[in-house]
C-alpha cells in the first residue's frame, strides 16, 4: 500500500509520550490476530501503563499467551459471561477499573500500523476541549477490494475537528467515533455518564454525540493508523446496516440534531465506486450495487424495526443477543 500523505498536524504542547493511559480490549476467541494486536502495542514508542482484557469465554487458547507478550506492563484479565457482554456495559466496567487519565479502546482485530501509532493518536489531546481522538483504519492485507475501498472511503487523509461549530458541515459525521481504535479522556467520559448500555451497537457514537453536544470536541487523527477491516458478504452488510438502522431509530433525537446522513452515504458510495474503477477491480465493481442495495435495505428495515416483530428482527440482526434483552416500550 502506498504511503499515506501526512495531513497538517495539530500542535502539541506537552512532551511526546508523557500522557499515561490504560489500554482496554474486549476479547472473544481473538486468535492470532489478537496476539498480533498486542504485539503491535508492545512495539509502540508510547506504551500503555496497564492493559485490561475483558474476556468473554474464549476457548481458543489465545488468552493464555497474552502474559508472555506484555512483559512488565501490569495486565488484568477480567472474565465476562457471554450472556453478560454488552458493548457499552463491558467498556464501562473497564472505564471504572482504569487507573489512568486516558483510556484507549481497541478491538482484538485492530493492529497498529507502525511504532508511532499511539504517539500520533495522542498528538491532538492538548487542544482545548478535546475529549476523544480516533484514528485511521486501513484494510488488512487479506481485504477484498470492496472492503479495502470501503475503509478508504470512510477514513480519509485529512484531520477532522468534530464539534458543534462544524455540525452544519459535517452532519451526522459530527459525532462519529470508533471504539475499534479510540482514545478517551477518562474524566470527561465518566462525567458524561460513560457509555450508554444495552445498545445494539454504537456506544462510541452515542457517547461522542453527548459530549460534543455539551460543548466538547472529538478529533479524527489520520496519522494514527491501525489495520482493521472485514470482508463482509452482501448478507452480512444487510445485517450490520439493519443494526445501524435500529440504533439510529432508537436514538434519533440525539443523533440527528446535525441532520441526516444521506449526503455522507451518497459521498461514500461515489468515492468507493471511483476507487474500484481506478483499480480496475471490475468484478468488485459489478458486486458493488448488490452491497449498496443490501446496506440500503438493511438500514431501512432497521429504521422500521418496530413494525417487524421480534422474530424477524433476530433473523435480520448481526447482534442477535441484543434482542434477548430488548422489550418494546
Amino acid at each position: 500500500m502506498a504511503p499515506t500523505k501526512k495531513p497538517a498536524r495539530v500542535r502539541r504542547t506537552t512532551k511526546p509520550g508523557g500522557e499515561k493511559y490504560s489500554l482496554v480490549l474486549p476479547v472473544r476467541n481473538g486468535g492470532d490476530l489478537l496476539l498480533r494486536s498486542i504485539q503491535s502495542i508492545m512495539r509502540q514508542t508510547h506504551r500503555p501503563s496497564e492493559i485490561l482484557i475483558y474476556d468473554t469465554e474464549s476457548t481458543d487458547g489465545s488468552i493464555e499467551k497474552i502474559a508472555e507478550i506484555t512483559e512488565s506492563i501490569p495486565l488484568r484479565i477480567v472474565p465476562v459471561r457471554r450472556d453478560d457482554f454488552d458493548h457499552g456495559g463491558t467498556r464501562n466496567a473497564a472505564l471504572k477499573a482504569a487507573r489512568f487519565p486516558w483510556v484507549l479502546y481497541l478491538t482484538q482485530d485492530a493492529v497498529c500500523a507502525d511504532e508511532a501509532t499511539v504517539a500520533n493518536l495522542f498528538a491532538p489531546v492538548q487542544v482545548s476541549g478535546v475529549v476523544a481522538v480516533y484514528g485511521r483504519q486501513l484494510p488488512h492485507t487479506d481485504a477484498t477490494p470492496l472492503a479495502a475501498t470501503a475503509r478508504a472511503a470512510n477514513y480519509g487523509e485529512n484531520l477532522i475537528l468534530q464539534n458543534m461549530a462544524q455540525s452544519a458541515k459535517l452532519g451526522l459525521k459530527t459525532w462519529f467515533a470508533s471504539n475499534s481504535f479510540c482514545l478517551w479522556q477518562r474524566k470527561a467520559l465518566v462525567a458524561a455518564g460513560g457509555f450508554a448500555e444495552h445498545l445494539i451497537l454504537g456506544e462510541d457514537m452515542h457517547a461522542a454525540a453527548r459530549l460534543v453536544q455539551a460543548g466538547a470536541t472529538v478529533i479524527y487523527e489520520p496519522a494514527a493508523q491501525v489495520f482493521h477491516s472485514h470482508n463482509y458478504t452482501a448478507m452480512q452488510e444487510l445485517r450490520r446496516y439493519f443494526d445501524i438502522g435500529v440504533f439510529h431509530q432508537m436514538h434519533a433525537n440525539l443523533l440527528f440534531r446535525a441532520g441526516s446522513g444521506s449526503k455522507e452515504g451518497i459521498r461514500f458510495v461515489l468515492t468507493q465506486a471511483q476507487a474500484l474503477w481506478r483499480q480496475r477491480a471490475l468484478l468488485s465493481l459489478l458486486r458493488l450495487p448488490f452491497h449498496i442495495a443490501a446496506k440500503f435495505l438493511g438500514y431501512k428495515l432497521g429504521r422500521n424495526f418496530a413494525r417487524l416483530g421480534k422474530r424477524l428482527c433476530v433473523y435480520l440482526s448481526m447482534h442477535k443477543a441484543f434482542w434477548q434483552r430488548y422489550t418494546q416500550g
